[in-house]
């Protein structure tokens, strides 16, 4: 039976007694004295001990929410470090592109120098293609009009040798492209002579020419329309490029 001395003073000695006697034949009742706090009752245990759990789960659910932040944050700073590295890298990154964007930049820069000097040197070289483009042109075409002169020159002393009257006149009657000289020998001529011959025969003369060619020594000294005739037939040889 618990302390019930508190009662004594207020029970008194005579009715303690009394009442100390019949709680000990009263089973299943106990009394405590609730001012000191020993005793709580059921109802504001369970409350207490209700709230107690809710506080514990509660801590519980804070502990494993802590965990999840912890690894959250865990995460982060990983994430974090990695970023860092990753920014690093690419400042890195940065400046060596920069770097190799400048070096690029010089080496276009030059070769844009090159392809402009390049550029004036090729216009520079067609300037000078065309005029010697052109030089030759005048070069061919004076060859050209010094081989007419020629092979005319020789055609005028080989027509004075076939009989022509005039050969002068004869000369515009010969295609003179269709005449070439090969080794000294000339062909093309003897044919057209041949049909001029036959079909205009009053262009020659009957009286052989010397075999010695329009330079040989006359039979006679020569005068006046002669003399002049042989001498004009003599630079036509010379432009020829015969020796008289």
């Amino acid at each position: 039976m618990a302390n019930l001395e508190f009662l004594k003073p207020v029970l008194g000695e005579q009715v303690y007694t009394s009442f100390l006697e019949k709680m000990s034949d009263a089973p299943g009742i106990t009394l405590v004295n609730a001012a000191d706090g020993s005793y709580v009752p059921k109802a504001k245990f369970d409350t207490e001990l209700a709230a107690k759990k809710q506080y514990l789960s509660q801590v519980e659910a804070l502990s494993k929410e802590k965990a999840t932040l912890d690894a959250e944050v865990s995460t982060l700073r990983n994430q974090l470090s990695e970023a860092s590295d990753a920014g690093a890298k690419r400042d890195r990154d940065a400046q060596k592109n920069a770097e190799t964007i400048a070096k690029l930049q010089t080496e276009v820069k030059q070769l844009n120098g090159d392809l402009e000097q390049r550029t004036r040197e090729v216009k520079e070289a067609s300037t000078y293609k065309g005029e010697i483009e052109r030089l030759n042109g005048v070069i061919a075409d004076r060859d050209k009009a010094i081989e007419t002169i020629r092979k005319q020159g020789r055609l005028s002393v080989m027509l004075k040798e076939a009989g022509a009257r005039n050969p002068d006149i004869l000369m515009r009657m010969i295609d003179i492209d269709k005449v070439t000289e090969h080794d000294g020998k000339v062909t093309g001529l003897d044919e057209q002579l041949k049909a001029l011959k036959t079909s205009d025969p009053y262009l020659f003369t009957d009286r052989p020419s010397p075999r010695g060619g329009v330079d040989s020594v006359p039979a006679k000294p020569l005068s006046g329309e002669d003399a002049l005739a042989r001498q004009v037939n003599l630079e036509i040889r010379r432009a020829a490029g015969y020796n008289v």
